[in-house]
């Protein structure tokens, strides 16, 4: 008896594919410290990235790839000078100033976003009432590609990616890592400059801070 086989339709493929997204990642963090942690998808024992600051300046930050035993960005936080970062493998590994890295602008609608330039296009952070910190492909702000989980009883302080973010990954983690301890000194400056900086200062969940 011969048996016969079919072969789906591209656009049936297509359409099988868009029923099944692939799930997002979520990148836990062992510690919601910017500064110092590991940073981990589901083995705790096994981490990605580890974090990791001079204790004795509490100046410069190291961002390890701890599987490709390889420091993937130092962050230099300076008094009086503008921050610098350094990617060994970028820039001849010389340092930047972040700025010129992470560009900060302003939309349309006041809100502030941070632009990094990646392998795979152009990418925006933005921080509002429906995310604290979410990227978006530029020229798209109607679904982040990943986005800040907030840590609780039942859920681990994490940097949600979707299979978009993932092919930029490094740059994602770095990048948070720096907007997020931003995001916290501004708060903490906040709460000690009392009600009049809180009126200069822009909403960010309820709040008003601005990155610088």
């Amino acid at each position: 008896m011969n048996m016969l086989t079919y072969k789906a339709h591209p656009t049936m493929q297509a359409a099988s594919a868009s029923t099944n997204p692939v799930p997002p990642k979520s990148y836990n963090f062992s510690l919601e410290d910017m500064k110092n942690t590991k940073i981990f998808n589901n083995q705790p024992a096994s981490p990605l990235y580890s974090v990791v600051t001079d204790i004795k300046s509490d100046k410069r930050t190291d961002i390890f790839d701890v599987r490709g035993n390889r420091l993937l960005a130092r962050v230099d936080r300076r008094d009086i000078l503008p921050d610098t970062i350094t990617f060994p493998n970028r820039n001849s590994g010389s340092s930047i100033h972040i700025s010129k890295w992470l560009q900060k602008s302003k939309l349309e609608d006041g809100h502030h976003i941070h632009s990094i330039e990646t392998a795979h296009g152009t990418y925006v952070w933005k921080s509002d009432a429906a995310y604290r910190l979410a990227l978006y492909r530029k020229g798209d702000m109607s679904k982040p590609v990943a986005h800040l989980q907030q840590g609780t009883r039942t859920q681990n302080f994490a940097v949600i990616m979707q299979e978009e973010a993932e092919l930029i990954r490094d740059d994602v983690i770095v990048s948070f890592l720096i907007l997020e301890q931003r995001l916290r000194i501004s708060e903490k400056h906040i709460v000690v400059g009392g009600a009049a900086m809180l009126e200069q200062s822009r909403t960010v969940l309820g709040n008003h801070v601005n990155t610088p």
